[in-house]
């Protein structure tokens, strides 16, 4: 569940950032095609919709579902090596 909640609330904003990344800029450095987050995310919901935000939702949930199912995993059995950790400390200074 964790995967699917964080592709579904980070598709949109990795597809904003592609396209700002993508776009060519002039030699002042302004893009041609937006001129910053807002506009980006107003021209794609006004020319694609809402699904606009969601394309290339197969591959980002194959690259974050496994990142997130493994941090959540890693991060979990380091809190319960640091808390076994801090009682065996505990244990020793209190002899």
């Amino acid at each position: 569940m964790s995967a699917i909640t964080v592709t579904v609330c980070m598709t949109p904003f990795d597809v904003v950032s592609t396209r700002l990344y993508n776009q060519g800029v002039d030699a002042k450095g302004k893009g041609f095609h937006y001129n910053g987050f807002i506009d980006c995310f107003t021209k794609i919901y006004r020319t694609e919709g809402f699904w606009g935000f969601y394309k290339g939702w197969g591959p980002s949930f194959l690259r974050l579902g496994p990142h997130t199912v493994l941090s959540l995993m890693f991060w979990d059995r380091l809190r319960i090596l640091y808390s076994n950790f801090k009682d065996s400390s505990n244990d020793a200074n209190s002899r």
